[in-house]
């Protein structure tokens, strides 16, 4: 795994924080899919895995022991599945997924901190698409102070055409070299209601997925 130089959000509205992001890359016709959230991984925080696999019929993916899912979303082409992991202090960094079938796969692990414990996903929502632009769609929170996290994934490999990124969150990932482009963005939302729709402005030739993931936070 490669640690993303990552750019953390300005928390100011006391929500959950960014701590760090790591990056696995792709590797092709394989089982198996390993994510280390790195060593600023501690006991108490969340740790946020994108896993992201292509082509092929719809495989079954199993989960390391003590990751939850979020949201499992695809395309002909592209799937992405999102889990979240409280880390517990005699928890290995490393994680590993495995698929019932040869798939490419990539990912990577967002770390958070001050997050709300055994329920940290408030809502979440997805949109999919195979061609125009890269949209994800705004969603109704419940809870005050969410970090907003959006997950964007494509089968596009065209690296001269970079996602603008908008000017109100903040890249935590932005894959935007070849095989395939994905971004992981955050905002934060200072009382619930509806989030915002996050559109790239460069429209894309095949097949994406954009969701979005609003986290709650913790008691400090």
């Amino acid at each position: 795994c490669n640690s993303s130089p990552s750019q953390t959000p300005e928390n100011t509205v006391g929500g959950a924080n960014v701590i760090s992001s790591t990056q696995a890359p792709m590797a092709t016709a394989t089982t198996s899919l390993s994510l280390d959230w790195g060593k600023k991984g501690q006991a108490g925080q969340v740790a946020i895995a994108d896993v992201m696999s292509y082509g092929g019929s719809k495989t079954t993916i199993t989960a390391p022991t003590g990751w939850q899912l979020i949201r499992d979303d695809s395309t002909p082409t592209t799937r992405q599945s999102l889990y979240w992991h409280a880390i517990q202090a005699s928890d290995p960094s490393t994680a590993t997924w495995t698929f019932s079938e040869p798939v490419d796969a990539q990912g990577a692990i967002v770390l958070l901190d001050n997050v709300a414990p055994g329920a940290p996903v408030d809502m979440s929502n997805v949109n999919t698409g195979n061609g125009g632009k890269v949209t994800s769609s705004s969603m109704t929170t419940t809870a005050d102070g969410d970090l907003i996290l959006i997950f964007k994934v494509t089968d596009f490999s065209n690296a001269p055409l970079l996602a603008p990124i908008p000017g109100d969150m903040s890249a935590v990932v932005a894959q935007e070299k070849k095989p395939y482009q994905y971004w992981i963005l955050a905002t934060y939302q200072s009382q619930n209601g509806a989030t915002e729709d996050t559109e790239f402005s460069f429209p894309q030739l095949f097949n994406w997925v954009a969701a979005q993931v609003a986290i709650k936070h913790g008691s400090h």
